[in-house]
């Protein structure tokens, strides 16, 4: 399973996951109180609340909303 984050800056660039593990994209930027996520193949970004990351496994992030409420964070 996975870890809470804390070191933030480990997970640029990696993978991302929602909880019903589809693919959302990768880690493109942190923010004081987010995450930028860039989508694969239309580039679309996303900000997400760090409150909704589950965790991290060492390879993948995992948030915590499936992947249909993802739209709701596009920036």
């Amino acid at each position: 399973m996975s870890e809470s984050i804390l070191d933030w800056e480990s997970i640029v660039h990696k993978n991302v996951r929602s909880n019903d593990y589809q693919d959302a994209g990768n880690v493109d930027a942190i923010n004081s109180d987010s995450v930028i996520i860039a989508s694969h193949g239309d580039r679309k970004e996303y900000s997400i609340p760090k409150s909704q990351i589950e965790g991290y496994n060492g390879a993948e992030v995992f948030l915590k909303f499936s992947i249909d409420e993802l739209e709701s964070y596009k920036i």
